[in-house]
């Protein structure tokens, strides 16, 4: 997460003002010893992550809108000065101007603060959290302005780039699955046209694909569908794809941003106690190797590697299908597992 995004989350955490300084951020109680290169150096905790003094230092100033020197040499302001010294986040300023044009419309069925069900707290959590992030490729926020809701976030999403939407992806996943309906009636007589499917969701999805063997395909595809923990199929963020185009209803694509925002949301929306019973109800989700984006990303607890772990899939399936129900239940739709997920990628960048 870049120390503008963790300033942002502390801000709508109420931990820091609207308007800060750069000493705000240096304040003794933030200061810890991190281990880097064999030896222990200073670092300061702002979100979930920890940075230098100097990086602290230069952020407000640099960013600065009309006077930043990164702002001057053609990157985006993110912050605007308002006096010597005192920097007001951008980004805050678009999410008041959203917060008071939607002010006295209707709350969902309910609050977060009177949730207590932990997987719907994650679906109270995509209703009402405000979602942005920074587009680190293309050097911009996306949406340009925070949104808030299901609907908002999810017509936020892209892939691989903002030219192609939910709409386009759900077409061409829908392709996907109605292949691979036609061919789950003999997976075995069909192994060179199933490994093809294969091919062409890695390429889709921007990942290698694992093996060129059809029976290894056809296997594992055998397994994943048991569901079983005794009998494990093989995982990384090519398989993951594939049990989801072949099981659509039961196997969440848990690759990098899907496994970044479980466990994101859970640390910013449940206290310590509740993360505690969050984990011990889904023991093995943990941190997916992601690169670009935000990934890697810090968290303020500790997660296992959950990377190439099949329990780490099939506890995400059973979290996203809880999510999902409490989703469905609150807002009175019919969301499918497809864009939950997508939701989830967006958050996870």
């Amino acid at each position: 997460m870049t120390l503008h995004d963790s300033i942002i989350l502390e801000i709508q955490n109420g931990k820091l003002a609207s308007e800060l300084r750069a000493t705000d951020l240096l304040a003794d109680e933030r200061k810890v010893l991190r281990r880097v290169k064999d030896a222990d150096v200073e670092r300061y905790r702002v979100g979930f992550d920890f940075y230098s003094e100097s990086h602290v230092r230069t952020e407000l100033a640099n960013n600065a809108e009309n006077t930043g020197y990164w702002v001057k040499a053609g990157q985006p302001a993110k912050y605007k000065r308002v006096a010597e010294g005192l920097y007001r986040v951008i980004a805050i300023e678009e999410l008041e101007e959203l917060l008071d044009a939607n002010e006295g419309a209707p709350l969902p069925a309910r609050a977060c603060s009177q949730v207590t069900v932990l997987e719907e707290r994650l679906a109270c959590f995509l209703e009402q959290e405000p979602f942005q992030i920074y587009d680190k490729m293309r050097s911009s926020h996306h949406p340009q302005q925070p949104v808030i809701g299901f609907d908002a976030r999810l017509s936020s999403y892209f892939w691989p780039n903002p030219s192609v939407g939910f709409a386009a992806t759900d077409l061409h996943l829908q392709g996907f699955i109605g292949r691979a309906r036609d061919l789950k009636g003999d997976l075995h007589a069909n192994a060179a046209q199933v490994l093809a499917l294969f091919a062409n969701i890695c390429a889709w999805g921007g990942v290698q694909l694992p093996t060129d063997d059809a029976q290894v395909v056809v296997d594992n595809l055998t397994r994943a569908e048991r569901q079983s923990r005794q009998t494990p199929a093989l995982m990384n963020s090519a398989w993951t794809k594939l049990y989801a185009i072949f099981y659509p209803d039961d196997f969440v694509i848990y690759d990098s941003r899907v496994a970044t925002a479980m466990i994101a949301i859970a640390e910013q929306c449940m206290s310590d106690s509740e993360l505690v019973t969050f984990k011990n109800s889904y023991p093995n989700l943990g941190k997916v190797a992601g690169r670009g984006g935000s990934r890697p990303r810090a968290t303020a607890t500790f997660w296992r590697n959950a990377y190439t772990s099949w329990p780490a899939q099939l506890d995400a399936n059973e979290l996203s299908t809880k999510v999902l129900s409490q989703l469905n239940r609150r807002l009175h739709k019919t969301y499918s597992l497809r864009q939950l997920e997508a939701v989830l990628f967006m958050e996870g960048y």
